[in-house]
């Protein structure tokens, strides 16, 4: 089985006003654990929410879209259902997908500054075609292609989004290079924290990766 994972970047003109809201504090993401479009159209969601849950809610209330939604009790990280009539770059984004053989592996997460992951099972000539019909202002990154259950992910790893966050932005800015081209900062600066707070998320990341490599 091939297994895909794409980044997505949504600008202020197509991003839905819940994403939005992430940019409000550090750690705020949200995770869409599954999803199912009824028969008149309308999207079911169930989301992981880690974010001020009262500020939340009353943002989501402000959301016309948004038809109705109930909530697990608790604190953030909470549970949110909700039904949403689709309509505009959502549904566009969503249909590129639909017509195609691939299976999303949840969850799909979406995090400050419009951003948004996933990873998906699927014939790789389909791929192209699925993300040429993404909205043209969606910027599309595939960060990862594998077989899935290959190894890609050692079992018993266990990360936190900042951790896995902290690891892809080290990638991308040579931290892993040898000789290295990349530094702390660097890192501090991709995912917008202290050096401090970078250098802490990647130590305990390499931890668990060691860890798990030496069973």
């Amino acid at each position: 089985m091939r297994y895909v994972h794409v980044e997505f970047e949504f600008p202020p003109p197509v991003r839905h006003p819940m994403h939005d809201f992430l940019d409000g504090g550090d750690g705020r993401r949200s995770e869409l654990v599954t999803w199912r479009r009824l028969p008149d159209g309308t999207l079911a969601t169930l989301f992981r929410v880690a974010a001020p849950r009262e500020p939340y809610l009353e943002r989501l209330r402000e959301v016309d879209a948004i038809e109705r939604f109930e909530t697990a009790p608790g604190e953030a990280p909470f549970y949110l259902k909700a039904y949403e009539r689709l309509g505009g770059p959502t549904e566009t984004f969503l249909d590129a997908f639909v017509d195609t053989e691939f299976l999303s592996v949840p969850p799909v997460t979406f995090r400050p500054a419009g951003r948004l992951s996933f990873g998906v099972i699927g014939p790789p000539d389909q791929l192209r075609d699925a993300l040429d019909a993404v909205p043209d202002p969606v910027a599309v990154e595939v960060d990862r292609i594998g077989s899935y259950g290959g190894g890609r992910r050692p079992a018993g790893v266990r990360l936190t989004e900042r951790q896995r966050e902290a690891l892809r932005a080290a990638h991308r800015v040579g931290y892993y290079e040898v000789p290295r081209s990349g530094s702390v900062d660097d890192v501090a600066a991709a995912i917008g924290c202290s050096s401090s707070t970078a250098g802490a998320h990647l130590r305990k990341a390499e931890a668990a990766l060691v860890d798990a490599f030496f069973g």
